[in-house]
């Protein structure tokens, strides 16, 4: 499934994802990009009935568990829980899947790399914005969360929010670093009330709304504005969290081991140096990085000896790790690293 970055130079399109709407498909083709079907069983009628339109497949992300009921590292652990889930739901019929209900952005993550290990289709992952200032529920910062995820294959974000200024908001924010399809799931309301929509591509309706009252409403739409995707001059390194704009000459701390005195030297290694370099020796430094990463609020360099323990690494940060040539990896190492979990060679 490919969808063009924006470029306002198309009419934006939009999800079915009712059954009753799926007659609205064969009226006006060209107004849809795919279907996101509920089930299994949907997904393969509506394949059938609607080809050549791309129809996906919803998986909600399963509940995160307290930490006390997963062995560690907990991120590898939640990764384990949606293989689970995911398999018995995947189906050949699917062209991508509709990641939704993630209660965290670590756990979003988690589903998009366990979905990457068991199948190779497109995803499009949801990402619900909860105030006016572009956070999830658990304080990430949309252009955090769109920076790790367009770097780790996900194609598409959908942003959902509780009302229409926070959808301007987080659209504002992400556009112009964003190197992915942005989309939104609105109320048709919004669009008649002239909502303002930055380089937004795709449509979804909202709960209690219809596909055919939004084709309405995106019809006398005249909100939407292209923001210049032109940030190239920097390098977007997110903490899992928060985002940081770097470029590649950023001062590096010295080498930080996952030792006793991990909390200790994080805090004095925040004051002294633009990005933290941790080394990872053991997989218990692997758990130590995970605990510890609440306190990380820079960019991290990762670095192993091991390629097995840097993936271990890579899997549990929920940002994206800057790689500096420490314990020199074979390239093809790198470049799987690069593509799996987004890791920046500087």
């Amino acid at each position: 499934m490919d969808i063009p970055l924006c470029e306002l130079d198309h009419t934006p399109q939009i999800f079915l994802d009712d059954p009753d709407d799926l007659p609205l498909y064969r009226q006006a083709p060209e107004r849809f990009a795919g279907a996101i079907a509920p089930d299994s069983a949907a997904c393969a009628e509506w394949a059938r009935s609607l080809d050549p339109l791309p129809v996906g497949l919803v998986l909600e992300c399963p509940p995160v568990p307290d930490e006390d009921e997963c062995e560690r590292p907990v991120t590898m652990d939640y990764i384990r829980r949606c293989k689970r889930a995911f398999r018995p739901l995947l189906h050949d019929d699917a062209a991508f899947y509709y990641l939704r209900g993630a209660q965290t952005f670590a756990s979003l993550r988690a589903a998009v790399l366990a979905l990457g290990d068991i199948t190779g289709r497109t995803v499009i992952a949801e990402i619900a914005i909860e105030d006016d200032e572009g956070r999830m529920a658990d304080g990430t910062d949309v252009r955090a969360a769109v920076g790790v995820l367009q770097r780790i294959g996900v194609t598409t974000v959908i942003l959902t929010a509780h009302d229409p200024e926070a959808i301007t908001e987080a659209l504002d924010m992400a556009a112009p670093y964003a190197r992915l399809s942005l989309g939104v799931c609105v109320h048709s309301a919004w669009l008649r009330a002239q909502t303002k929509l930055y380089n937004t591509e795709l449509f979804l309706p909202a709960e209690h709304d219809d596909t055919a009252r939004l084709l309405q409403a995106m019809e006398a739409h005249k909100g939407g504005e292209f923001v210049p995707r032109d940030h190239d001059d920097f390098i977007l390194a997110p903490d899992g969290k928060n985002p940081h704009f770097i470029d590649p000459t950023i001062d590096i701390s010295d080498e930080i081991e996952c030792g006793p005195r991990l909390e200790e030297a994080l805090i004095e290694a925040e004051d002294d140096a633009g990005a933290l370099k941790i080394v990872l020796e053991t997989e218990d430094d692997v758990i130590k990085l995970e605990e510890f990463r609440y306190m990380i609020s820079r960019p991290v360099c990762l670095c192993a000896e091991s390629a097995e323990l840097l993936e271990q690494g890579l899997r549990v940060y929920p940002g994206l790790a800057l790689y500096d040539g420490t314990w020199e990896q074979p390239e093809d190492v790198l470049h799987y690293l690069e593509q799996k979990y987004g890791l920046i060679r500087l």
